[in-house]
């Protein structure tokens, strides 16, 4: 019987003695630990107010950084026929929109407004342009 209070004993100062499996650090194969997560050698952690610097070498530090994501707005075109252009004011056309036709708008500036947000970029007038407001229940 002595054995076997022995053995319990033993596995309790064991188990107690042993660090938690939560306070130890994350093992990253590629990069290292930031937060829950891994984040690349070169990058600096800045969650939790933890700082870990990239190494010296580089000039260049890489930060990353939390955004927040802005969603674009739904416009509809109001004008019989509306033209994109590359840039505000520009001559060049690169598309051709209808009336009732909703786009999105991601930015606006000087009375245009950016329905495009990958490369080409293509602005209609805000003034052919009417927000859709969602329905409300």
């Amino acid at each position: 019987m002595q054995i076997k209070d022995c053995c319990y004993t033993l596995i309790v100062i064991t188990a107690l003695s042993s660090p938690s499996f939560h306070s130890q650090a994350r093992n990253c194969i590629k990069g290292k630990p930031c937060g829950n997560g891994c984040i690349a050698k070169q990058k600096t952690c800045r969650i939790d107010g933890q700082t870990s610097t990239a190494p010296s070498s580089q000039a260049n530090e890489l930060v990353i950084r939390r955004t927040v994501l802005r969603l674009p707005k739904v416009y509809q075109i109001t004008a019989d026929e509306a033209y994109a252009r590359k840039a505000p004011d520009s001559p060049v056309s690169t598309g051709y929109y209808k009336q009732g036709q909703r786009v999105f708008v991601y930015t606006t500036a000087d009375g245009w407004a950016r329905i495009s947000n990958m490369q080409p970029e293509e602005w209609l007038e805000l003034s052919k342009l009417q927000p859709v407001h969602p329905k409300t229940k």
